[in-house]
């Protein structure tokens, strides 16, 4: 709980507003207008194309697997990773999955369909949140995309504990080798946290937000997603430094 507030205040632009709101309230003091000004540039920026693609481009090294080459990569499973949920969706009578997690999952559904692999789905919810999210996950892939879901690992609720709860089910299953879908901006972090488990991972991502060429005027024109695209880079920049600080810790 506390890691998730720190990190909520932490990320744009709740970070940012908040550092504007204290300089406000110590306006007298000759550091306010430094701190509102910087604040602001620094919002402008992230909600800039040019700078949110930038902010990417390290974190999604992996390119798309080759559909000629699946057969080849001697995986024997599939994992999916949730992440995030859509909330009294009213259309659905309930609680459903949010975009990321569609997104990850039509991939699954099509590279099991593609490689006719067992699919693992990992992802919990807090006691709030029920169904768990690897649930209403698994719920979609049989229900709408007509594919077969081997287990679920319904506990987790972070990156690092999809692989901690999902290895002892993958090694049950007599599985070692697992290609691992998630975003492509995910997937470092995820298959390094994989392999701490001993699990051999292919990357498998999907939802490149990194974009390459020639720059274009709309680059330098700011826009929510644009701000959106910022979030989820910092949000791994997290990441990845509290688990460095995590293992260093263990």
């Amino acid at each position: 709980m506390l890691y998730s507030l720190a990190k909520s205040l932490l990320l744009p632009p709740v970070g940012l507003f908040l550092l504007i709101l204290i300089a406000l309230l110590w306006w007298r003091f000759y550091w306010a207008g430094w701190v509102i000004l910087l604040s602001t540039l620094l919002l402008l920026a992230l909600s800039l194309p040019f700078v949110s693609y930038r902010l990417m481009a390290p974190l999604e090294p992996y390119p798309a697997l080759d559909p000629d080459q699946l057969h080849t990569a001697d995986a024997q499973a599939i994992v999916l990773l949730s992440a995030g949920r859509y909330s009294d969706a009213a259309e659905f009578g309930g609680d459903s999955i949010g975009p990321i997690s569609l997104e990850r999952a039509r991939y699954a559904a099509w590279l099991q369909r593609h490689t006719g692999l067992p699919l693992i789905v990992t992802g919990g919810s807090s006691p709030q949140e029920q169904p768990p999210l690897g649930r209403l996950i698994a719920q979609v892939l049989q229900q709408e995309f007509q594919v077969p879901v081997a287990a679920v690992e319904d506990h987790s609720r972070t990156t690092w504990e999809n692989a901690s709860y999902t290895a002892p089910i993958l090694r049950d299953m007599g599985i070692q080798r697992v290609f691992l879908v998630s975003s492509a901006w995910h997937l470092p972090r995820a298959v390094h946290a994989f392999e701490r488990q001993g699990l051999q991972v292919i990357p498998a991502p999907t939802a490149f937000e990194n974009r390459t060429g020639e720059l274009q005027a709309e680059d330098f024109f700011p826009g929510v997603h644009s701000l959106q695209r910022s979030y989820y880079a910092i949000h791994e920049y997290l990441g990845r430094l509290w688990y460095r600080i995590r293992e260093l810790a263990d």
